[in-house]
């Protein structure tokens, strides 16, 4: 628990039992580290033992807390959930169903490396309650797979959807990238062509970020390797824009697609500002108008010597995020909605600043408004940073 919401316990309570919490847990190993990632990981398996001891504890903690609020989706993500041994994995959960409420529990979901998966792994975390499995596959050339510096080749991104098919998981996601150096759009296309007929229900499509430090943007800084125009990669994401509802996968959040009913259902909740929990370095929490997030430094955490950051989110600023995070699902956001509720909260010059910033977004076509609703177009979900900047 963290102390500075001790004084908060009562009203975190209350929140904790209107509505199911999310339930995230941050696993920070991985066997080695991409070469594009920035997140909270580690190499060092000496962390291991002492890490897991924190998060069994944590969701003890967090239980008891909250008294056992009701979970409705559960999610492992890092790092490599998949580094974790069936025995792990096996008594982090039952830790979790002890602490927590699993009654209304609609998605359990494991994030895992294609290269670090065998049938008997899957078919224990399908006995666990896991039905949801999203694999980080980012492509299937293996030329620009070691340039991303990831351990498993493109036949094993492959191998895995069957190997998960065949454990009994329906429900499976797969991570595609754009924008890696030497990518083109022919590839893009036929890798999320290969992945869907392979099993993939649905799709996260990232661009590649080099805005934070790591070994990828110092090759490409350096002149070593060079990314794709931002011509090539907005090509190439309009290609995938029209192909992906060929392949049966409808977009619902700018970077996500996916079969009728196989959406995620946990990362939905983020984006309609729905409560979660999150334990293990790095993870964010929200609950009523408080939000947290763990320490970064893996060691510091594991040993309880890591501050939390903790902020407590004002009217305003919780009416920013409605459509900062409602906007980027593709079904928009209730706008009258939105100025009704400024308008109760004596917040109404927010929205008519809003509305001005965002006249031009609407007059060149990046943003659409049908009745009280407002979404992006097609083509503003390629400048949707700009968009959302009015926001923040």
């Amino acid at each position: 628990m963290i102390p500075a919401l001790a004084s908060h316990l009562r009203h975190l309570r209350e929140a904790a039992s209107q509505q199911p919490l999310g339930l995230y847990i941050h696993i920070p190993f991985c066997k080695d580290r991409c070469t594009y990632c920035s997140f909270v990981t580690t190499r060092d398996v000496g962390l291991k033992d002492s890490a897991l001891a924190r998060l069994a504890a944590d969701l003890q903690v967090w239980g008891q807390a909250l008294n056992h609020p009701e979970i409705d989706t559960l999610y492992f993500g890092g790092g490599t959930p998949s580094l974790l041994t069936a025995e792990e994995l096996t008594h982090l959960v039952r830790v979790a169903r002890d602490a927590f409420d699993f009654s209304p529990l609609r998605e359990a979901t494991l994030e895992a490396n294609p290269g670090t998966i065998d049938s008997a792994w899957l078919q224990s975390a399908r006995r666990l309650g896991f039905d949801r499995l999203s694999f980080g596959v980012q492509t299937l050339d293996n030329v620009l797979l070691q340039y991303l510096g990831r351990i498993h080749d493109g036949a094993e991104g492959i191998n895995a959807l069957r190997m998960a098919q065949a454990a009994g998981f329906q429900r499976l996601s797969a991570d595609l990238m754009v924008g890696i150096p030497g990518q083109d759009l022919e590839r893009v296309i036929s890798d999320a062509r290969t992945l869907v007929a392979a099993g993939a229900t649905h799709l996260s499509v990232y661009m590649l970020d080099l805005d934070k430090n790591c070994p990828l943007k110092a090759q490409v800084d350096s002149g070593r390797l060079q990314l794709p125009s931002e011509d090539e990669v907005a090509d190439a994401f309009e290609a995938l824009q029209a192909e992906l509802p060929n392949l049966g996968l409808a977009p619902y959040e700018i970077s996500n697609y996916a079969q009728p009913s196989q959406l995620s259902i946990h990362n939905t909740r983020y984006w309609e500002r729905r409560p979660y929990l999150g334990l293990g370095p790095s993870a964010a929490s929200q609950l009523d108008r408080w939000r947290w997030t763990e320490s970064s430094v893996i060691q510091a955490w594991a040993e309880g010597r890591g501050k939390a950051e903790l902020q407590e989110l004002d009217a305003a600023a919780e009416l920013a995020e409605i459509p900062l995070l409602g906007l980027r699902m593709h079904q928009g956001i209730d706008w009258e909605e939105l100025r009704a509720r400024a308008t109760m909260l004596n917040l109404q010059h927010l929205t008519d600043t809003w509305e001005a910033a965002l006249r031009p977004f609407l007059k060149h076509g990046l943003l659409e408004k049908e009745g009280s609703v407002l979404r992006f177009t097609q083509r503003g979900m390629l400048l949707s940073n700009s968009v959302l900047e009015t926001f923040v």
